[in-house]
């Protein structure tokens, strides 16, 4: 047999005849979902007709067919890949949806199911798992998956002779039309899937519960209940997808479509649209006790064990800054680096969270960000690199930007071209990821907070072990190797790279081998490139993706990044690199700062709302600290250290540790 065309990159699932992994093309480096079809539990005769169905359904709401691959190991459909996940692990995340984004998903799967009953197919299987989410700049795109139990519409409603009523009851019970424990369905039986779907979505729960003939039980005669809360609209709807006589329900897929589309042009509906669906979920926090909630109250307050003032705050026309290269805190603002460290009976365990300042280092210019480098922080000001360290009292000059004509020139961004993909050649993204990623290797804790100030017209990024550092600026990239010359670090350089648009990338070392490059909003608003280097340079790969983000920085946790969505679009994404998956939660009101610890990741905005997730996107709390944050950085086990700026004066902040055990 021929070798696969595919390699695999990470196992994304489980489906219902096998293992589904996320695989890029040996060819031209997509990804794509290789869906296992074992022997044992998907017959021939049923992996075939699997097979035609979907190659036959070509929508943009239905999951597509990209071939059959057939080899030693076994037989897989290749299947385009959906980063989102499924709409499973959406209603497992705690407050995941707007209203107006649940309504979408909802339409989007009545428009694949309304083509696929057109085509003569009826799917059978409607559930959560089974339909899957990928990236629009709008938000989730919902597509439909699985029809490996679907069945040919009957012609006038009859059923063929080899499809008698009780010879085929497959699906899933909790969301079976009551006819189908009979052996009977129509297209109107995933009508009704699709309405308990809708109700799961809008209440965090379904209606019906119990085992399998419970449900059953409950499907054929339980009346329906549904919260008050819901509005009168919607109500409408759910009420008729889920009655139990097909004849009382939408006939079509269009038609229950047409009926949530006049709903969502309710005035009743428009007012909430935007507001985050609050799942009333017993074993997580509650925010409010609304079912769509705009503003989440914050009835607890930060304990701000200590606070410093930050005399050279003072007419600040720079961004403040802070850093943790444990066990040192380094501050910067205006031109001056403030180094500070905890007391010399400071216990291993790292709960001790008062500091002394050591000293401040004056530059000659003002500072615009730090990052850490080896036992020190890297210093960045409009002409010059500079290296300190808590044991020297003069920085030590890296780079002399000036030298570099190019960063005199235009540095006004704009769209990158179709170039930047024609220079990776066919190697994919994730082929990296394979055999690259050490997962025992240290993941960068700090990395370069960019600046407000249009001053920084570069940016650079330090090898975790800080032996490799790179510098991009307006159409060019740099790598540099990082070598020691008389006691204290020197650049030798490597490999100088053209870029053909004038956007400065950020740069984030993924690990102590990879660079990434991140062009935010590089053709049109919302279109994010990301593209793959190795240390000394080498292109690898790249990844376009469409998602509303003004900023995207390192997490401690390995090939995790963590992104900030615009203003208009409040929300925090956790992007995974191995394998690609995308997971978003809405916020009520835009961040304006956010840190990446090793325990979680804590959001604040201008007013002293401090949200704080845990590493896999949970929800832990609401704070109330310290107003108008510019700088946060972790501190101690689970503390921060947060630099603030108000009427004209600046501010350290220690934050006692946090007692989130039970949730991280």
């Amino acid at each position: 047999m021929q070798p696969s065309r595919y390699r695999i990159l990470g196992l994304v699932g489980q489906g219902q005849f096998g293992k589904v992994y996320c695989a890029s093309d040996r060819r031209t480096g997509k990804l794509v979902a290789l869906k296992e079809l074992s022997h044992q539990r998907a017959p021939t005769h049923q992996f075939l007709q699997e097979l035609w169905f979907i190659i036959s359904l070509q929508h943009p709401n239905i999951a597509a067919c990209l071939g059959l691959e057939h080899i030693q190991t076994g037989r897989y459909l290749v299947m385009e890949y959906c980063e989102g996940g499924t709409l499973r692990n959406l209603l497992e995340q705690q407050d995941s949806l707007r209203l107006q984004e649940a309504l979408n998903l909802i339409m989007g799967v009545l428009e694949g199911l309304d083509y696929a009953h057109q085509q003569g197919i009826i799917h059978c299987d409607i559930k959560p798992e089974n339909i899957l989410l990928t990236l629009k700049p709008q938000g989730w795109n919902s597509k439909l998956s699985d029809f490996g139990i679907a069945r040919r519409a009957t012609v006038a409603g009859n059923l063929s002779p080899s499809e008698k009523p009780s010879t085929f009851t497959g699906g899933s019970p909790a969301y079976m039309a009551p006819e189908r424990f009979y052996g009977i369905y129509s297209p109107r039986s995933d009508i009704y899937a699709v309405g308990i779907m809708l109700f799961e979505l809008l209440v965090g729960d379904r209606p019906f519960h119990g085992l399998p003939g419970e449900l059953m039980a409950a499907h054929l005669n339980q009346r329906l209940q549904i919260p008050t809360d819901i509005p009168e609209a919607l109500k409408t709807v759910i009420q008729k997808s889920l009655e139990k006589l097909p004849a009382r329900r939408y006939k079509t897929a269009a038609d229950m479509a047409e009926a949530l589309r006049k709903a969502i042009i309710n005035p009743q509906i428009q007012s909430v649209a935007d507001s985050i669906i609050s799942w009333k979920n017993p074993d997580s926090p509650t925010k409010n006790n609304s079912q769509f909630s705009e503003i989440n109250d914050s009835n607890s307050t930060l304990f701000i064990d200590n606070f410093i003032s930050l005399r050279s705050v003072k007419n600040a026309n720079f961004p403040l800054s802070c850093i943790t290269n444990f066990p040192y805190l380094y501050t910067a603002f205006n031109q001056s680096l403030e180094i500070w460290s905890p007391p010399h009976n400071l216990s291993s365990s790292g709960q001790e969270i008062d500091v002394i300042s050591e000293y401040s280092i004056q530059f000659p210019e003002a500072i615009l960000a730090i990052q850490t480098m080896g036992n020190g922080c890297c210093v960045m000001t409009k002409n010059r690199i500079y290296h300190s360290t808590h044991f020297q009292k003069k920085p030590q000059s890296l780079l002399n930007l000036t030298a570099i004509q190019s960063l005199q020139s235009d540095h006004e961004q704009s769209p990158i071209s179709n170039n930047i993909s024609s220079e990776i050649g066919t190697v994919g993204f994730c082929d990296v990821f394979v055999n690259g990623l050490n997962q025992d290797e240290p993941a960068p804790t700090n990395t370069l907070k960019p600046a407000s100030s249009q001053d920084l017209l570069y940016r650079i990024a330090i090898e975790p072990n800080s032996r490799y550092m790179a510098l991009a600026f307006s159409g060019q990239l740099r790598f540099y190797l990082l070598t020691e010359k008389k006691g204290f670090p020197s650049l030798k350089p490597i490999k100088k790279l053209s870029l053909s648009v004038p956007q400065v990338p950020e740069l984030i070392f993924l690990d102590r081998r990879y660079l990434l490059g991140v062009w935010l909003n590089f053709k049109q608003k919302y279109h994010n490139m990301l593209r793959v280097y190795t240390r000394r340079g080498t292109p690898v790969g790249n990844l376009k993706l469409s998602m509303p983000l003004k900023q995207l920085i390192p997490t401690p946790q390995p090939y995790t990044l963590l992104g900030i969505g615009f203003d208009d679009q409040p929300q925090l994404v956790l992007l995974y690199l191995k394998p690609l998956a995308v997971i978003r939660i809405p916020l009520s009101s835009p961040p304006t700062i956010a840190c990446a610890t090793s325990w979680g990741y804590v959001i604040a905005d201008k007013d002293g709302k401090y949200t704080f997730f845990n590493l896999e996107g949970k929800f832990l709390g609401d704070y109330l600290g310290p107003v108008n944050p510019q700088a946060m950085t972790s501190w101690g086990k689970t503390g921060l250290a947060i630099v603030t700026h108000l009427e004209e004066k600046g501010y350290l902040h220690f934050v006692k540790s946090m007692n989130f055990e039970e949730n991280l």
